[in-house]
């Protein structure tokens, strides 16, 4: 009995068919992977809340801050001293996997660029409440309609908005789930924000890329 061959346009089709049921697959399964790497993003932003908190216990209730004169560096400059004093063992917790960035090297090394996470540093933990953001997603992790915040009392909540319009006027809108609640109660320009009612004028010192990243 002689073994069938597949004929170059049947094989061509077998090709097409698989290529077609790949296409319908693909939309499905990154957003599966979309959805694993938030909720990878809200267990590490625990983590690193609980870290904030452990430490803020141990140094009269301050959150990790590092000063340079009458100035405060947020972000990953201070969110270093959680790696420096062993609160969190690991460079990886700070990547989200949505992103490009690339861990650290080394502790010494580490900085915004390997840093997938936006911090507030200079306050006590009591000056943090509920509605508060201590620590977030950069607006590029997930887009401009979802983002993962870690308030002040360490709970993480995953933040969605509708989409942008593209003829949108308001400036905070524009820039999506980020401005969310006066920019999670930290808007000093909005003088109905939390803020005002823990840091005076004359000893606030501003992260601009909270309002913008």
């Amino acid at each position: 009995m002689k073994r069938r061959v597949f004929t170059l346009v049947e094989l061509l089709v077998v090709i097409g068919i698989i290529a077609i049921l790949a296409a319908m697959l693909m939309p499905a399964l990154q957003k599966a992977r979309e959805q694993a790497n938030r909720s990878d993003c809200t267990s590490q932003l625990k983590q690193i809340g609980l870290s904030i908190i452990m430490y803020a216990n141990e140094n009269r209730g301050m959150t990790p801050t590092v000063e340079s004169g009458a100035s405060i560096a947020h972000n990953a400059d201070s969110l270093k001293i959680l790696l420096e004093y062993d609160y969190l063992k690991t460079l990886a917790v700070f990547i989200c996997r949505s992103t490009k960035d690339s861990k650290a090297s080394d502790i010494a090394s580490f900085s915004d660029a390997n840093c997938s996470y936006l911090y507030w540093a200079g306050l006590a933990l009591t000056d943090f409440n509920a509605e508060m953001g201590m620590a977030r997603d950069k607006k590029k992790n997930h887009g401009e309609q979802y983002g993962n915040v870690l308030f002040g009392d360490g709970h993480v909540e995953g933040i969605t908005v509708a989409r942008v319009n593209k003829d949108e006027t308001d400036e905070d809108k524009k820039k999506g789930w980020i401005s969310h609640n006066r920019y999670f109660e930290m808007n000093y320009e909005d003088d109905a924000a939390a803020i005002h009612d823990v840091v005076d004028t004359e000893y606030f010192v501003e992260n601009s890329k909270w309002l913008n990243d």
